[in-house]
């Protein structure tokens, strides 16, 4: 019967359900409400959707309701941090479509009901996603074993867990719901559909010259303010921009010093002589090295240093060392010598346990083992329990195989037994019978003991850093003491701009707090202080002083953000206005492009099966004006002047070809574009939506 640790087993799809999706509700529970008494206050709310306020309480309520179904997923007891981040956001985009997409789902009458959600989990027609997520086992008994969760406690967690889950389908039978109805809004004419077929079919080879923008100099093209302004006022909708802000930055690494290194040499050169004299390397390279001992062996080719190598295949119980590789200093000796194969084939037969009981799959295994050892065909065996079905048609065979191919209790018993020997061996995907039928030849390898210590700044270090810091932060009350100070202290200065949801930014991992400190931020010029006033922020490897130096709120950009934009844009539109005076200059009385190519020093250049559907000219980039124009060009005619993207052109059609157009390409186009409008049409339905909503995050008040 299956158990939660089954659906554990599966969680791969509901992984995929629970946390991919975007439009999927991760959430359990009653819906979203404002909260009551304090946290109704502005100062507690992480957000506002659709003109619904959240409060701290509700949202962290969520997280910890998500957290709880993750780690049962995924038989975990905690989660790291970059998990929590990850969790916290999926939380809140999940929160936003719940609310967004129901309103839409109320408003449209899209409801899911009882019945069709017994259907999808007990019905003829049980969701895939269920029979999946059971090894799609017998019907009967996956609809026994939910009808025996629903007699659980409330609190039990396989049955908040199968809550969970008919929220999540009924969500994703509403969203289907909706889809459908959008689907059925679209329609593609047969006459679109020829056309595009049409645009594709109808291609042109092409010759052409090209003056680029390059050629004329931004210094003689004049700009002036109102043109500016008049652009601005105009194409508005060009200058929408996210809420963010701009810091200037320096960063104090913290970075180990050279008395950090004498020290650590000193450290690891002490434990030599003892290291030299042990009779269990192992133990004493787990007891003193800041990493475990490498149970591997080495050929001698296959060890990258070769002065270590050199040394390691030469000496007898001597030490090598101390030397420095990755930021750490060790010491290295031979811990075994042996003469093993670079490779093995072997057979297995896997019995995996069941309900993780690994005691009863070994004396399953070592039945097996006795049987094979008294005469039984190992073939016959294999292919009558193996759980490992690749192989097991095969026999167990497995094929040759190297070191570290194998899990490592797999692989070290292969690689040390004898041709033939039969072997029972436990791994974490049950207990294997386990023999070895051929081996490559041996070669002498070598296992190394290895003692290492990380050089790591000292405290003394760390201290001497942040006196710096503090000194520079001491001097620091406004951007111009903080470019005064730079300049003193010879330091780079950084600049970025966040987002309030960013966690790093260049030159810092750790840099969250600093962002969440950026947007408590209000006044440009002055210096972002942390959560306990200091203007001095702690990223673990380096210490940080930052200035803020532009605000911007959502919204259209004041044009003098965009001045500069904008006066690239119309340069570049007065030097199109240039250029094609002096091509139609060249153009006329010309009666090939060679001689206006000529006139206007430029050189004739190629391109052939242009069409409408072209995404670029080789050799000239994206330029969709002058596809359009050579497909709709007379074949033979110099073109007018056109402005392109990288400069102004003139073409002329060499030859044209029209392929047929068929009612079966036609069929074929009107699928097609049904399915992408489909596609765009469900995107761009939920962007609106989102839009529409007013949607404000201000978690980076907690987080």
């Amino acid at each position: 019967m299956a158990t939660l640790q089954t659906i554990r087993n599966r969680g791969g799809l509901l992984v995929s359900i629970v946390i991919g999706l975007a439009l999927v509700a991760f959430i359990v529970g009653d819906a979203l409400s404002s909260g009551a008494g304090i946290f109704n206050s502005s100062r507690n709310e992480v957000g506002e959707i659709a003109g619904e306020s959240i409060s701290i309480m509700d949202y962290q309520n969520k997280i910890n309701k998500n957290e709880e179904m993750v780690k049962m997923m995924n038989g975990a007891s905690a989660l790291n941090d970059e998990q929590q981040t990850m969790l916290r956001e999926n939380t809140w985009q999940q929160m936003v479509m719940d609310i967004v997409m129901n309103r839409e789902y109320d408003e449209l009458g899209i409801t899911v009901s009882g019945d069709e959600l017994y259907d999808m989990l007990l019905g003829d027609n049980m969701n895939p996603s269920v029979r999946q997520m059971f090894g799609n086992a017998d019907p009967n008994q996956i609809r026994a074993y939910i009808k025996s969760l629903m007699d659980l406690p409330a609190s039990n967690p396989q049955k908040a867990f199968w809550l969970n889950l008919e929220e999540q389908l009924t969500t994703t039978r509403k969203l289907a719901k909706y889809n459908d109805l959008l689907a059925k809004a679209l329609y593609t004419t047969d006459a679109q559909a020829e056309e595009a077929v049409e645009n594709g079919a109808a291609k042109a080879d092409i010759s052409y010259i090209v003056k680029n923008y390059a050629s004329v100099e931004d210094s003689t093209i004049q700009v002036s303010n109102d043109e500016i302004k008049s652009y601005y006022e105009s194409h508005k909708k060009l200058f929408e921009q996210p809420e963010s802000r701009k810091i200037v930055y320096v960063n104090f690494d913290v970075e180990a010093s050279g008395e950090d290194f004498t020290e650590t040499e000193k450290w690891v050169a002490k434990l030599i002589p003892e290291f030299a004299e042990t009779e269990n390397p192992q133990e004493f390279v787990d007891l003193s090295s800041d990493k475990k001992f490498d149970v591997f062996y080495y050929k001698k080719s296959e060890i990258t240093n070769d002065k270590l190598a050199d040394f390691l295949f030469n000496a007898k119980n001597t030490v090598y060392g101390p030397y420095v590789e990755d930021n750490s200093y060790r010491i290295s000796r031979v811990a075994s010598r042996k003469m093993l194969p670079d490779s093995v084939r072997a057979r297995h037969i896997l019995i995996a346990p069941e309900n993780n009981n690994y005691a009863q799959a070994k004396n399953i295994a070592d039945s097996l083992a006795g049987l094979l050892k008294k005469g039984a065909d190992f073939e016959t065996l294999a292919k009558q329990f193996s759980a490992d079905q690749n192989s097991a048609v095969n026999g167990g065979d497995l094929g040759w195989f190297g070191p570290r191919m194998m899990v490592q209790p797999f692989s070290d018993t292969a690689f040390f037994a004898k041709v033939r020997d039969i072997k029972v061996v436990l791994t974490q995907f049950g207990a294997h019978v386990l023999q070895v039928t051929n081996r490559a030849k041996p070669v002498e390898k070598i296992q190394i003991a290895t003692i290492e210590k990380e050089i790591t700044p000292s405290q003394a270090t760390i201290n001497k850093i942040y006196n710096e810091a503090r000194n520079f932060a001491a001097r620091v009350n406004n951007q111009a003491d903080f470019d005064k100070s730079v300049s003193d202290f010879n330091l780079s200065k950084r600049i970025a701009t966040l987002n309030k949801n960013d966690k790093n930014i260049a030159g810092m991992d750790n840099a969250r707090e600093l962002v969440r400190q950026t947007y408590l931020s209000s006044t440009p010029g002055e210096v972002i202080l942390n959560n306990e006033g200091s203007n001095i922020f702690d990223a673990g490897n380096k210490f940080t002083i930052a200035i803020l130096t532009d605000v911007q709120e959502e919204g259209v950009a004041p044009v003098n953000t965009v001045a500069g934009t904008i006066k690239r844009e119309l340069i570049r539109k007065k030097k199109a206005e240039v250029l094609e005076k002096e091509l139609q200059a060249a153009i006329n009385g010309s009666e090939s492009l060679l001689s206006v190519a000529q006139k206007a020093g430029l050189e004739v250049k190629e391109a052939s099966d242009l069409s409408f559907n072209s995404f670029q000219i080789p050799g000239a980039g994206i330029e969709p004006k002058v596809i359009a124009s050579a497909t709709l060009a007379e074949q033979g005619k110099i073109s007018e002047p056109i402005a392109g993207n990288q400069g102004v052109y003139v073409i002329m059609v060499n030859n044209k070809t029209v392929e047929d157009v068929t009612p079966e390409s036609v069929a074929q186009s009107k699928t097609g574009m049904d399915q992408s409008n489909k596609y765009r049409a469900n995107y761009q339905a939920a962007q609106a939506l989102l839009k529409n909503a007013e949607i404000k995050d201000t978690r980076y008040k907690f987080y």
